[in-house]
């Protein structure tokens, strides 16, 4: 007889991709969104992803079971005030897995949680809208990268594969994850930074000479400050940047140009914010990321006063 165990997943965020991911998850493990008071009334009629209505199980603190896998999909802004909320579902063995953009969020949790119990990972291929309860997704669900800091094929790796080809979720495990954490880390400081000072679509992106132009420029200091942090990004790298991004091919918006629509704050500060702290630390000028830093934010306060 095979016994078929089941794993216990906890998502906290429900966005554009979490709801993504929920779905998916949903199906094929014990799976519950960790929410508060507020999130619990805003869902509790149901979420739809591409106008399919889910009603996911929801547990707080008080009710909180102690999780195999917990999956962090907020933004970088939203990690401190939530870490009290993911306490009560983390045991002695379980997994959190954080799909936030931007190389802070692993530390933050292994602060708190102890860094035995934090796998390195994040999403890319994904183009979604989010508004509200309701999330219309382009993309077949994006790719999650994730893997063990030192590359490992470890058994909980092989779980969490495991995991994601019975739900039909697109993944890879790469060889050097901290290497591919900094590749999506570029695209987010080049494609999303640009796309929300911009107000442009992917479609808008795929075939704009000037708006690629900037982002090989944009990726070069990037680059420099990655080699300056150990990590190797090479031209061939930036390449494959961009092709992903071309590929796309839809009226999808990056999460920073949403943000930017709803009002909302931004990651400006966890994107080319970062980059400019580090490459002051390193002595590396880095011009035009400081530019556009002070360009976004210059654009949401004139959206503010509209």
């Amino acid at each position: 007889m095979v016994i078929i165990i089941i794993m216990i997943v906890r998502l906290i965020g429900c966005g554009a991709v979490g709801a993504v991911v929920a779905e998916k998850l949903d199906a094929v493990s014990d799976f519950a969104l960790i929410v508060d008071d507020e999130r619990r009334r805003r869902y509790s009629d149901g979420v739809y992803v591409n106008s399919r209505k889910h009603i996911f199980k929801m547990e707080g603190g008080a009710d909180a079971e102690k999780a195999d896998l917990i999956i962090v999909a907020l933004k970088n802004f939203n990690l401190y005030s939530s870490l009290d909320e993911i306490a009560p579902f983390v045991g002695e063995n379980t997994v959190i897995m954080s799909l936030l953009n931007g190389i802070d969020a692993e530390r933050i949790l292994s602060e708190r949680f102890g860094a035995d119990k934090i796998i390195y990972s994040f999403i890319t291929d994904l183009s979604s809208n989010h508004n509200g309860i309701e999330t219309v997704c382009f993309s077949n669900g994006g790719n999650i990268l994730f893997g063990e800091k030192n590359g490992e094929r470890s058994e909980r790796i092989l779980r969490i594969k495991e995991l994601f080809d019975n739900a039909g979720q697109r993944y890879e495990i790469p060889d050097d994850i901290i290497h591919e954490k900094w590749w999506k880390f570029m695209l987010n400081t080049c494609f999303n930074t640009l796309s929300a000072i911009l107000d442009a679509d992917y479609y808008s992106i795929c075939d704009n000479a000037e708006f690629i132009r900037a982002v090989r420029i944009i990726a070069k200091e990037v680059q420099r400050v990655a080699s300056a942090e150990g990590v190797k990004i090479t031209q061939g790298d930036i390449e494959e940047m961009i092709r992903r991004v071309c590929a796309l091919r839809d009226h999808g918006r990056t999460s920073m140009l949403q943000d930017v629509d709803a009002g909302r704050e931004t990651e400006n500060d966890y994107f080319a914010g970062t980059i400019s702290r580090l490459g002051k630390q390193h002595d590396i000028p880095t011009p035009n990321i400081d530019f556009l830093y002070i360009l976004l934010e210059a654009r949401r306060s004139v959206l503010a006063k509209r």
